[in-house]
């Protein structure tokens, strides 16, 4: 029990920093981030809690896309002759 709470707690923090980051770059993940974090809650019945951590990977995922496809255009971008 106290394994998961404590695995619970890191991952609510990782995701509250994940958030402010994302914000920087996609504002409106950022939200619905924050949004999927709160319903992770151990207060909700374990069912709930399963389709909202399946949302919020479903969510990073797609975020990661973004980041990745972002890289991928950052390194083909040719530096201007100096």
């Amino acid at each position: 029990m106290a394994a998961e709470i404590l695995t619970e707690d890191l991952l609510r923090i990782s995701l509250q920093r994940l958030s402010r980051e994302v914000v920087k770059s996609y504002p409106q993940f950022g939200e619905m981030l924050a949004q999927n974090m709160l319903r992770t809650c151990g207060l909700i019945p374990d069912v709930e809690r399963a389709e909202h951590y399946r949302q919020l990977g479903t969510l990073l995922i797609d975020l990661g896309r973004l980041y990745l496809a972002e890289a991928d255009v950052l390194s083909t971008v040719e530096m201007p002759p100096t």
